[in-house]
């Protein structure tokens, strides 16, 4: 575990990397993304924050907050629902209007419902989209921006999301999408198993990004108001008991931007000549950390809220040997040509 001084210390050197971040923050109106993108704001210099959500209100709140945090810091909002695809392309292009990099993508999209396969018009639940492909989705459309960050100083180039490293469960490798075997415990071990594959396999494709999948412990997040008043009143006395666990605002974002900033989880190949490409430079008595396929410093990291290596080893080891990232990699650039096939025209039309 990764002491929280140590945290501090390392998030207070964030202001190193110089000016002018940018981040993008998806998930960012409430809960973790909501607590992460403050710590950044407060702990960097005049940088630039999108935050992509539904709710405006939340948004204009924290974009206010955020102010009084850092008058230099610039923060606005970009509503969609990207519970599906089509959203994201959308958010996309309007980012890449406005900026030619982006030092960080930290994703925490996602719900809590009890609600069986809901499917949006492009064909795919939109529980597992929120979860997985437009998670993805980002990270693919937006490989030139982040690319361009790692070339330019200082180099800084890296995408989180937060999901559930460590919790992997067995998936359904002829359904993967969950077209016809849907269950929320199913949703839940397929999507955190792709997260996995997924950053393994961008960062043997992106050597000067660094992709990280992680956990984000108990965290008061206030997901469960799409439950059903049945479970949120079960809910509501069970958290008195639960606090006792709950890692609280504070130290989650505080946490989740040491993981999203620190050295210790550099890419495969940091730009030479470039102390800062993997980031913020780490205490003498801590290393790189070690892979998520074993590897240390392979540029993907399945990482524990407290700064461990997470990921359950017997089940992804198993998954290695069957070439499953391969397998995740192909469905996922095979659904993403799916849905542009069922978009086709939507988006250009949309924003010309």
């Amino acid at each position: 575990m990764v002491a929280l001084d140590v945290v501090h210390a390392s998030n207070a050197r964030l202001r190193e990397l110089g000016p002018d971040l940018v981040a993008l923050f998806v998930g960012g109106t409430s809960g973790i993304g909501e607590f992460t993108l403050k710590a950044f704001v407060q702990n960097t210099i005049s940088p630039r924050v999108y935050l992509v959500g539904r709710n405006a209100s939340a948004a204009d709140r924290i974009i206010k907050e955020c102010r009084e945090l850092n008058k230099e810091g610039k923060v606005e909002f970009l509503k969609a629902d990207v519970t599906e695809l089509k959203e994201v392309d959308l958010v996309c292009k309007e980012i890449q209007k406005r900026e030619k990099k982006i030092n960080l993508l930290f994703q925490t999209q996602g719900n809590l419902t009890l609600n069986g396969r809901n499917e949006n018009p492009e064909g795919l639940d939109r529980k597992f989209t929120l979860n997985y492909y437009s998670r993805m989705r980002f990270v693919y459309n937006l490989l030139p921006q982040l690319r361009t960050a790692s070339a330019e100083p200082p180099h800084f180039s890296r995408t989180l999301s937060v999901l559930g490293a460590g919790h992997e469960g067995a998936i359904n490798l002829t359904d993967l999408d969950l077209k016809t075997t849907f269950s929320g415990a199913r949703c839940a071990a397929h999507t955190i198993v792709m997260n996995d594959f997924m950053a393994e396999e961008f960062a043997a494709r992106e050597h000067g990004i660094s992709f990280l999948h992680t956990s984000p412990g108990v965290v008061n997040t206030g997901l469960t108001r799409e439950l059903p008043i049945w479970a949120r009143a079960l809910m509501k006395v069970a958290t008195p008991l639960l606090s006792l666990f709950f890692v609280s605002a504070d130290e989650t974002g505080q946490r989740q931007l040491f993981l999203a900033s620190s050295g210790i989880y550099p890419p495969a190949k940091p730009a030479q000549g470039a102390p800062l490409a993997a980031g913020v430079p780490f205490p003498k008595d801590f290393s790189v950390s070690k892979g998520s396929n074993g590897k240390v410093g392979s540029g993907a990291y399945l990482v524990n809220w407290n700064g461990d290596i997470s990921g359950n080893e017997k089940i992804l080891s198993d998954y290695r040997e069957k070439g499953v990232g391969k397998t995740v990699w192909e469905h996922t650039m095979g659904i993403f040509k799916q849905v542009e096939k069922i978009n086709q025209g939507g988006i250009d039309s949309a924003t010309s």
